[in-house]
């Protein structure tokens, strides 16, 4: 889908106040120089329906 690396996941506490700058600062940078959104616009979404089937799939798969 082209959205890996627009999504990110990190655990900080309230404590962490200047991490959470950081992180924030550096995944913001990030997306910029990504530019425009895949999903901006027009947009198959047959090929989205297909990947998330193919991702069930293979967790049904992996977990037996």
């Amino acid at each position: 889908m082209g959205l890996e690396s627009r999504l990110h996941l990190d655990w900080i506490s309230s404590a962490e106040a200047q991490k959470f700058v950081q992180v924030v600062t550096a995944f913001t940078e990030k997306i910029k120089s990504l530019g425009p959104s895949p999903l901006s616009g027009d947009f198959d979404l047959s090929a989205i329906a297909s990947s998330c089937e193919a991702a069930q799939d293979a967790v049904s798969v992996e977990g037996g």
